[in-house]
């Protein structure tokens, strides 16, 4: 977990540089194994990142969400991911220039694979839309994503949203 991994990540962000402008936020993903006590190796992994990029950090032990880590985001410009999941509390703490919203849904729920809505999300939809109008008020970008979880069929999600915005 960001140990000794200078050389894969160069890689990356060259590969990742020939998208160019079509190059959005990159995601970092923590599992539950990642906790407070490697918020160090955040630190200097962060520090050592191009200050260009817009990078998102997602973690999914709920201990870490602490004015700490919020800090820390805030210092490098990092959004934290504002995760809708049922392992997780939702939570609306920005800590970058923009947000960035994944909408996951319950995999013991929804299939995903079925191309079709299994599970009406349009009242959780809405509720996003106002919080997301609100953000891009205040000059931010929004980025979402759908997980195939959240409803069963993310491009009849993205067009809801996209009505109401």
């Amino acid at each position: 977990m960001l140990k000794d991994c200078d050389e894969i990540v160069r890689v990356f962000l060259e590969r990742m540089s020939l998208l160019q402008v079509k190059h959005g936020p990159l995601l970092l993903q923590f599992p539950y194994a990642f906790k407070l006590e490697h918020i160090d190796l955040l630190r200097d992994f962060l520090s050592g990142l191009p200050k260009t990029l817009q990078l998102v950090v997602e973690v999914r032990n709920k201990k870490l969400l602490t004015e700490e880590l919020y800090s820390l985001l805030q210092e490098n410009r990092t959004a934290l991911a504002l995760v809708e999941q049922p392992f997780m509390p939702t939570t609306e703490v920005m800590t970058s220039n923009f947000a960035y919203v994944r909408l996951e849904g319950d995999r013991r729920k929804v299939n995903g694979t079925l191309g079709k809505v299994e599970i009406d999300r349009t009242e959780d939809i809405k509720k996003w839309a106002e919080k997301i109008k609100k953000w891009a008020d205040l000059s931010s970008d929004v980025f979402v994503y759908f997980s195939k979880f959240y409803s069963g069929h993310p491009p009849t999600d993205a067009k809801q949203l996209a009505s109401l915005l």
